[in-house]
C-alpha cells in the first residue's frame, strides 16, 4: 500500500512578509483559512520603499480593516506638478477620480504598512515566523486532490548547510518573496523580461525649500527627470535617473550628489539636502513570470512582476494579486473545483503585463537621452497631458480602478447596454439599509467575505416583483450556505411592505445606484468577494445564475421560480 501522506501543518504557507504577503496572510485570516507567513529577514523593514498607495489599493484595506490607519500615519499627495526649472508647465491632478472617496495617492513608507499590516495579522490570529530561508519546496501526493500537500523546508540565514530550521507542510505555497524569489526558482517558472539601460538614485531626504506637500513635484531635462515625493516624517523621497557624465563612472546615492543634482535639475542653488533616511542606487527589471501557478505553488506581488517604481503600480497591484487569490483558496477549500485557482493566473496576468508595457513605455519616455523622443516629450505629450479628458483617463488608469477581467472565465452575461459590464470592479454609491441605520456607502453595506447578489428593482417595478426578488434572494442564500448574500435594492426613500422573505433591503434614495448600475429595469449583479462583478443579467434568467454559482462554488444553485406577469 502506498504511505499515507504526512499531516498537514496549514492550508496556505505565504513566503515573504512584504505588503503583499501580509496582505494576503490578512485576507486568509479573514475567509478563515488557517496559514503561516515565514520571512528571511530577523525583524520588520525599516526603509520606507514602495511609496504609494493607490485608491484601488485602499479599497482592498477597507476589507482587511486597516485603511483608517493607513490614511492617519501617510500624507495625501493630490496630483504631480511638473516643471521647466522653477516654471510649472503641467498640473496633474487625481481629484479626476470618481467613484471613489480616495482622490489622491497615499504617500506611506513600506516599513509603516508593514506594521499596520503585521498589527492586523496579530489581531486576526496570525504572526510572522521570522529568520527562516526557504531552501526546498517538495510536492508530496499529487498536485492537485484534497490529501496532496507542499513540504517547505527553512534554514537559518547565513548557516549555509547547517541544518534545517523549519519544516512546513502546506496544502498550497505562495512565494511573495519578491524579484529574487526562491519559490518562483524552486518552482522552475522562467521569469520573462529585460533589464533597463538606465540606472536611478533614490533617497529619502529632509529639504529647507517651502514647496507644497499636498503634490509630488518632477522636472523634465535632456538628461532625464528628477522627482519629489513627500513623506509623512518631514522628509522627501528624491528619485533621480543617474545618466553618468562622458568619460566619467555612473553617479552614486550620496547626499553631495543629490545636492548636485537638485540644482541642476531645479536651478535652485539655496534649498539645502539633508539628513538621509535612505539612499540606493539601482536599476529596473521589467519582467513577469510566464506563469502564475505550479500545482500548488503560486506567485503573487514582485516573485510574479518587477517594473519601474515610476506611476506607484507594483507593490499595488501586488496587494490586488493577494485580494484575488485569498477568496479563491477559501472556495477551493469549502468544496469549490480546483480549476477556479487557474482563474488567478488567468485574471492576474494579463494586468501585470499591461501594467509592465504602460510602465516601461512611460519610464523610457520621461528618461529618454534621444533628442527626437525628447522633443515628442516636451512638445506633444506634454501639452497632452495637460487636456482634462487625458487627466481623467489617466487618473483612473493611474488609481487602478479601471483594471478589470472582461473577457475571463468568472466574466459572465450581459456585455451591452448602460452599467458596468462582468469583469469590472463594481461601482460605489451612497444608500440606506432599510432596517435602519445611516446612510453608507454601498462598499461598507456589503462588507463581509461573502459574494453578494445585488437585485435591483428597477425604477417602477411591476406589481409581485419584489416578492419575486426577495424570493430568489433568500433561495440563493440558502442554496449557496451564505457563501453568496442576497440584497434586494429598491429606488424610494422608503421600503415597501411587500417583500416577505428574510432579505437584505437597501434603499436608493437618489437612484444613484440604479443609474450607476444602469437598472431602469430589473438587474442581476453577482459581485465577487474581491468587490468585481461576476455575473450580470436579468433577474428571470435563472438558468444563467445556476450556472454561474457551479462554476463559482461547485454547489446546486436555487431552483427557477416564474416571474409574475
Amino acid at each position: 500500500m502506498p504511505e499515507a501522506p504526512a499531516p498537514l501543518d496549514t492550508d496556505v504557507l505565504v513566503v515573504g512578509a512584504g505588503p503583499v504577503g501580509l496582505a494576503l496572510a490578512c485576507e486568509l485570516r479573514r475567509h478563515g483559512v488557517r496559514c503561516r507567513i515565514a520571512d528571511r529577514a530577523p525583524g520588520p523593514a525599516t526603509t520606507s520603499r514602495a511609496l504609494g498607495v493607490q485608491a484601488r489599493s485602499l479599497e482592498v484595506f477597507e476589507d482587511i480593516g486597516v485603511t483608517g490607519r493607513m490614511l492617519a500615519a501617510g500624507t495625501r499627495a493630490g496630483g504631480l506638478t511638473v516643471y521647466d526649472r522653477d516654471r510649472p508647465v503641467l498640473h496633474m491632478s487625481l481629484r479626476h477620480v470618481s467613484d471613489s472617496p480616495y482622490r489622491y495617492l497615499l504617500v506611506l513608507p513600506q516599513s509603516r504598512t508593514e506594521a499596520i499590516l503585521a498589527d492586523r495579522l496579530a489581531e486576526l490570529g496570525g504572526a510572522v515566523e521570522r529568520g527562516l530561508e526557504l531552501r526546498e519546496l517538495r510536492t508530496e501526493g499529487g498536485e492537485a486532490g484534497p490529501d496532496g500537500g507542499v513540504l517547505a523546508e527553512f534554514a537559518r540565514p547565513g548557516a549555509g548547510g547547517g541544518g534545517t530550521a523549519a519544516r512546513i507542510r502546506a496544502r498550497w505555497v505562495v512565494g511573495c518573496d519578491g524579484a529574487r524569489s526562491t519559490v518562483r526558482k524552486a518552482a522552475a517558472i522562467p521569469f520573462e523580461g529585460a533589464t533597463a539601460p538606465e540606472s536611478f538614485l533614490l533617497a529619502d531626504v529632509r529639504l529647507d525649500w517651502d514647496r507644497t506637500r499636498e503634490t509630488t513635484h518632477g522636472w523634465l531635462t535632456r538628461d532625464g527627470m528628477l522627482a519629489a515625493f513627500p513623506l509623512p516624517d518631514g522628509r522627501w523621497r528624491l528619485f533621480v535617473t543617474a545618466r553618468p557624465e562622458p568619460g566619467s563612472a555612473a553617479p552614486q546615492a550620496t547626499v553631495p550628489e543629490f545636492q548636485r543634482q537638485l540644482a541642476h535639475y531645479t536651478g535652485d542653488t539655496r534649498t539645502t539636502v539633508s539628513d538621509p533616511g535612505w539612499m540606493t542606487t539601482f536599476t529596473v527589471n521589467y519582467r513577469v513570470a510566464a506563469r502564475y501557478r505550479a500545482g500548488r505553488v503560486f506567485l503573487a506581488g514582485d516573485a510574479a512582476h518587477i517594473h519601474s517604481p515610476f506611476g506607484g503600480q507594483g507593490m499595488n497591484i501586488g496587494v490586488q494579486d493577494a485580494a484575488n487569490l485569498a477568496w479563491k483558496l477559501a472556495l477551493v477549500l469549502d468544496g469549490a473545483p480546483d480549476r477556479l485557482l487557474d482563474t488567478y493566473e488567468e485574471e492576474r496576468r494579463p494586468i501585470a503585463e499591461y501594467v509592465r508595457r504602460g510602465n516601461q513605455g512611460a519610464t523610457g519616455m520621461l528618461v529618454t537621452g534621444n533628442p527626437l523622443l525628447r522633443a515628442l516629450r516636451d512638445r506633444v505629450v506634454v501639452p497632452l497631458l495637460s487636456l482634462d479628458a487625458v487627466q481623467r483617463r489617466l487618473a483612473t488608469e493611474t488609481s487602478e480602478l479601471a483594471m478589470n477581467y472582461r473577457g475571463a472565465a468568472l466574466s459572465l452575461g450581459t456585455r451591452r447596454g448602460p452599467g458596468p459590464r462582468p469583469g469590472d470592479r463594481a461601482p460605489r454609491g451612497r444608500c440606506r439599509p432599510a432596517a435602519g441605520g445611516e446612510p453608507a456607502d454601498l462598499y461598507d453595506a456589503l462588507r463581509g467575505t461573502a459574494s453578494r447578489l445585488l437585485l435591483f428593482a428597477g425604477r417602477a417595478p411591476r406589481p409581485g416583483e419584489l416578492r419575486s426578488l426577495a424570493a430568489l434572494a433568500a433561495r440563493t442564500e440558502r442554496a449557496t450556505a451564505g457563501r453568496v448574500r442576497g440584497y434586494l435594492v429598491i429606488a424610494g426613500e422608503r421600503a415597501p411592505a411587500e417583500p416577505a422573505e428574510e432579505t437584505a433591503v437597501l434603499l436608493d434614495p437618489s437612484g444613484e445606484l440604479h443609474d450607476a448600475y444602469g437598472a431602469r429595469r430589473p438587474a442581476l449583479y453577482l459581485i465577487r468577494p474581491d468587490g468585481y462583478i461576476g455575473l450580470r443579467t436579468r433577474p428571470d434568467d435563472t438558468d444563467g445564475l445556476r450556472d454561474y454559482l457551479r462554476l463559482l462554488l461547485g454547489a446546486p444553485a436555487p431552483d427557477r421560480e416564474p416571474s409574475p406577469g
